[in-house]
């Protein structure tokens, strides 16, 4: 190895820290003569002589490839951000697909059911849609592999491929083995995933994430539920991990007058401090708004939340947000690899860092909003900085409850008997034609079935923790049910109607007429001290 080639790895390790820490417990300076910070040559110099002698006489082999990849994979992980991170060639491939919402394949969900990857819905459009793949269809073979088996992730990979490639597939459809040849598309994953009009024409619409065409997606369907008679709408971020930052801003823009501030980031260097507003009129002034939020709320979906919140535009309820107030630059690398490097923190409008403490970030890194101060939104409304985005009022359950915690844990590792038992159950269900819609109700005599389907499996768990744990089964079996029998959109819709929040959210909006009224009813019910989560 040589010397060159050891400073230019080290100029961009920044001194190889990763090996701080090791140096210190042995007792050997890292830093230069006489005491003084260590200058660019000597950090060179360090590195060279340890990476030489791990190299030549570890107990393991290891080669400078090796080495190497080591050592920037560590330095990254030394900062203590979860948000920076050293991609491969592979993981900047599926951070691509997710930020895109595209990837190449043949655009079908799957599971597994009774051992087989089965389909739970061909993506609309999708080549397993032309092909005629249906729901429940069972996938026999994959290139005249057998699937029997297989893992979802293992599925997966093997029906994505290069665009215009082919994969040929053995089909089970009621007995009968169909044999397809599908030709790999670019597939485009929704960012809205559920859409659907509630009680007192209260529009609902969930957001997973946000991808490079989310404002558009979300756009369209506010219109399309406006056009079908919405007075007011639920926006669900709930689980929502985020993504592009100026979706997240596109997204706030669209319930925001011009001039309206979004969102700004700061951070050491000039291009990553941006101050982001709206810029055309918003869409539907008079349209009241509630935001759902939790645990999972994240990145873009924080800075729509906090934006909407921030200026009086939609009440937020739920739970406090994942708190990642974080901006990433992805910068690409010679080997096709690439460095996501945290650059800024961002800023509500109001001024509030929601950033969460990161207990190992590096000392010297951009500080956390960790004191809670108090801020201002523009009706005058006080709101909290740091740790997320606190609801304006505060509903769900933060925690398992231990009835169904009793039942996880009896289940233990048998998951994919679970799993098993539960699928078979619900398609002697379905098949008995006695759920016709998918609002229906969990029967006393469908859990005696789903028990007795246990038991067949072989899965024994103590009946006590069963009964106890009744909610949480109703709900798995009715959403299994409802899967197999009515497709993903019938499953999507009966969680969205027995939902706790969901219909909190519609009692809220019940009878406004206006956003301003919305903010009243709120402010009366808090200065009463009956929060409408305590109803």
């Amino acid at each position: 190895m040589t010397r060159a080639r050891a400073v230019a790895v080290t100029s961009v390790l920044a001194g190889a820290v990763i090996l701080g820490g090791w140096f210190m417990q042995r007792g050997l300076a890292t830093r230069g003569a006489r005491g003084k910070p260590m200058s660019e040559a000597e950090g060179a110099k360090l590195f060279d002589a340890v990476l030489r002698r791990v190299e030549d006489s570890w107990v393991d082999s290891a080669t400078s490839e090796e080495l190497y990849q080591r050592a920037t994979t560590g330095l990254v992980q030394q900062l203590g951000d979860p948000n920076t991170a050293f991609l491969s060639p592979d993981r900047l491939r599926r951070l691509r697909e997710v930020v895109s919402g595209s990837y190449r394949g043949v655009g079908m969900s799957v599971d597994t059911r009774d051992g087989w990857i089965t389909v739970l819905a061909p993506r609309p459009g999708s080549p397993s849609e032309r092909a005629g793949i249906r729901a429940g269809d069972r996938l026999i073979e994959l290139d005249g592999q057998a699937m029997k088996s297989w893992t979802v992730e293992e599925a997966r990979n093997a029906l994505r491929g290069p665009l215009g490639s082919t994969v040929k597939l053995v089909i089970e459809r009621g007995g009968a083995r169909i044999p397809l040849t599908l030709e790999r598309s670019d597939i485009h994953v929704r960012s809205v995933q559920r859409i659907t009009i509630l009680d007192d024409h209260a529009g609902y619409v969930a957001i997973a994430s946000f991808t490079d065409s989310t404002n558009l997606e979300v756009a369209a369907t506010v219109d399309s539920l406006v056009h079908a008679g919405a007075t007011s709408l639920t926006i669900d971020l709930r689980n929502n991990p985020g993504g592009l930052l100026a979706q997240g801003v596109a997204v706030a823009e669209l319930f925001l007058d011009p001039g309206q501030k979004v969102v700004s980031t700061k951070g050491r260097v000039p291009t990553a401090n941006a101050a982001y507003k709206a810029t055309s009129p918003q869409r539907w002034p008079n349209l009241p708004i509630v935001v759902l939020v939790n645990g999972g709320t994240a990145s873009a979906a924080e800075i729509v939340a906090g934006a909407l919140q921030d200026h009086d535009r939609a009440i937020v309820i739920g739970r406090p947000s994942y708190g990642k107030g974080s901006a990433q630059a992805v910068i690409g690398l010679s080997n096709g690899s690439a460095l996501k490097l945290t650059d800024a923190l961002w800023y509500t409008p109001a001024g509030r860092s929601i950033d969460r403490a990161h207990p190992n970030r590096a000392p010297g890194t951009a500080p956390t909003d960790t004191t809670r101060p108090r801020y201002k939104t523009d009706r005058g409304r006080v709101v909290v900085g740091g740790g997320g985005i606190v609801p304006d009022l505060v509903l769900g359950d933060s925690a398992v409850p231990p009835a169904e915690r009793a039942w996880v844990a009896a289940i233990g590792s048998r998951v994919l008997i679970f799993r098993d038992a539960l699928s078979t159950y619900a398609a002697k269900v379905v098949r008995s034609g006695v759920v016709k819609d998918p609002d229906f109700k969990v029967t006393a005599e469908m859990r005696d079935g789903f028990w007795r389907e246990m038991n067949a499996k072989k899965l024994t768990v103590p009946r006590d923790i069963f009964d106890d744990a009744r909610d949480a089964i109703d709900r798995v079996v009715g959403a299994e049910i409802a899967q197999q029998a009515f497709g993903v959109v019938g499953a999507q819709r009966r969680a969205v109607h027995l939902d706790p929040v969901v219909a909190r959210a519609v009692r809220l909006l019940q009878g406004v007429k206006a956003p301003a009224a919305l903010f009243d009813r709120v402010a009366a019910a808090n200065a009463a001290q009956k929060p409408l989560a305590k109803r």
